[in-house]
């Protein structure tokens, strides 16, 4: 017996738990954000490759967004599940892109559609899992997370 006897209680305890738990689903969440991200940087920069070339403020507008809480409750997602959009959702010169991405992609009924974002997708879905994988092991070697 080593002659130690310790008991952790006060009043900060039960605050300091609740804060480890929320640290714990915070470290979860960003570990599973940095998994999704790593997954869809091929998807990325292949739709970037692939984007009209006209003026290229769509290739440059093609990224990734979260869902804010809002979006995901629409979706039929729960407040706590980490969910990307990736497209032409940034602003390029000073215009949102979003609507020229989805023409391009789709079609008007003037325009015949030229998809670039689904072919990307195709393209790397077979690896999914994997790259999913690596990120979310580099995020934990980074926080130190990992034996």
């Amino acid at each position: 017996m080593s002659g130690f006897n310790v008991q952790v209680s006060g009043a900060g305890f039960e605050q300091a738990r609740r804060d480890m738990a929320g640290l714990e689903h915070k470290l979860q969440h960003g570990a599973v954000r940095a998994g999704m991200v790593r997954a869809i940087a091929p998807v990325k920069k292949t739709a970037k490759a692939n984007a009209p070339k006209d003026s290229g403020d769509l290739a440059r507008a093609v990224g990734h967004r979260s869902l804010s809480k809002r979006a995901k409750g629409r979706l039929g997602l729960g407040a706590d599940t980490v969910a990307l959009l990736v497209g032409t959702n940034r602003r390029v010169g000073g215009r949102w892109q979003g609507r020229k991405g989805l023409w391009q992609e789709h079609g008007t009924e003037h325009m015949t559609a030229n998809p670039f974002l689904g072919p990307a997708l195709e393209q790397h879905q077979s690896g999914f899992g994997g790259r999913f994988y690596a990120g979310l092991s580099r995020y934990l070697d980074r926080k130190g997370l990992r034996p």
